[in-house]
């Protein structure tokens, strides 16, 4: 049998899930107040472990109905996974640009154009990628700056 990146990743994730949690219960205790710098950590993990689980499932479940040809060429492979690809290199390019320019302007351009290569294509989708890039941040901003009085990171353009 020979395993599928979705298998391989999901069971990576599963054991990251796992020591991340734990590790949560040796962070070290709030002074004051009821809610300490663990809450946050194992409130995403909780969230993000079933999705995790079920990705680690339905790669095995298709490892085991299906065997894969030994061998593809390079195009074929660079094709099924350049949404990944494209995913990885934003990301690395929007945790590089914020502390030039900030976590507003940083994530406005890193989520719009998230969606506009993921998403439905068509100048007709731009307001929408333009209306939820903009709820997302201003979510996400009220959430931490507000709510959680975290400081956001500031670049040196804003």
């Amino acid at each position: 049998m020979r395993l599928r990146a979705e298998t391989i990743i999901g069971a990576i994730l599963l054991v990251m899930f796992a020591a991340f949690f734990v590790t949560t219960f040796f962070l070290p205790k709030a002074p004051y107040g009821t809610m300490g710098p663990a809450l946050f950590p194992r409130v995403l993990l909780i969230a993000l472990f079933p999705l995790c689980a079920g990705l680690f499932l339905q790669g095995l479940i298709r490892d085991l109905r299906q065997s894969r040809p030994k061998g593809r060429p390079l195009g074929e492979w660079f094709h099924e996974y350049r949404n990944v690809l494209a995913s990885y290199a934003l990301f690395l390019l929007f945790a590089w640009a914020l502390p030039y320019a900030g976590y507003l302007i940083s994530s406005f351009v890193f989520l719009f154009t998230m969606q506009v290569f993921l998403g439905p294509k068509g100048w007709g989708k731009i307001p929408q990628h333009l209306a939820v890039t903009l709820g997302v941040i201003a979510g996400l901003f009220l959430l931490f700056r507000w709510f959680l009085l975290v400081l956001l990171p500031e670049g040196e353009i804003f």
